[in-house]
């Protein structure tokens, strides 16, 4: 295993800075778009750091994810299935194995291979793991919305609860600002005319 290591080491591999400078692209569409391949199972080398390492074949890959989303138009999701449909993950896995182990050490390749279907099984829990979160967090906004519409509609019919109980309470006063008025007038009549 330790020369599989060894060999991975001496695979010209290129930072994400590097493979967006190739691209033409910022380094956070890259590692968007390096998540987004990731999530559909698609597999890159990490350094020590867990940085993304870029193979070549990686590099063609996200070409070609760049031709999809950006030429043609194709939703992201759609081109990262394309793409790791037409490069076949495992199969891009164990090549990528074997042509690191040397070809006299078929137990290094047993457990290049035996390592990959183990990190491959990591992933597969790992995207399972975020897709749960995402419905949760998606049932959560939706119970939020709802919470905030209901808010929404409480505070609507209180103020028009409270603009009635105002215009109800300055009909009230004008009332008895008239019945005021109306006794004075007739108290002054009552005076002047000496009504009993």
């Amino acid at each position: 295993m330790g020369e599989v290591i060894e060999l991975v080491a001496r695979e010209r591999t290129y930072s994400g800075r590097e493979v967006a400078e190739m691209l033409g692209i910022g380094a956070s569409t890259l590692r968007k778009w390096s998540m987004l391949l990731e999530q559909h199972g698609y597999w890159f080398l990490r350094d020590n750091q867990n940085r993304r390492e870029y193979r070549q074949l990686d590099v063609s890959c996200l070409t070609r994810f760049y031709e999809l989303t950006k030429d043609q138009l194709i939703p992201l999701e759609e081109a990262a299935q394309m793409i790791v449909s037409q490069n076949g993950t495992e199969a891009a896995q164990r090549e990528t194995a074997v042509a690191l182990a040397p070809a006299s050490h078929p137990a290094a390749v047993e457990d290049a291979l035996e390592a990959l279907d183990a990190i491959d099984e990591k992933l597969h829990a790992l995207a399972l793991h975020v897709k749960q979160q995402d419905e949760t967090q998606q049932a959560l906004l939706a119970r939020l919305e709802k919470q905030e519409a209901y808010i929404r509609s409480s505070l609507k019919e209180r103020d028009r609860r409270l603009t009635k109980a105002m215009n109800d309470i300055l009909d009230a006063k004008v009332q008895l600002a008239k019945l005021k008025d109306a006794e004075r007038k007739t108290s002054i009549w009552h005076k002047l005319f000496r009504l009993s």
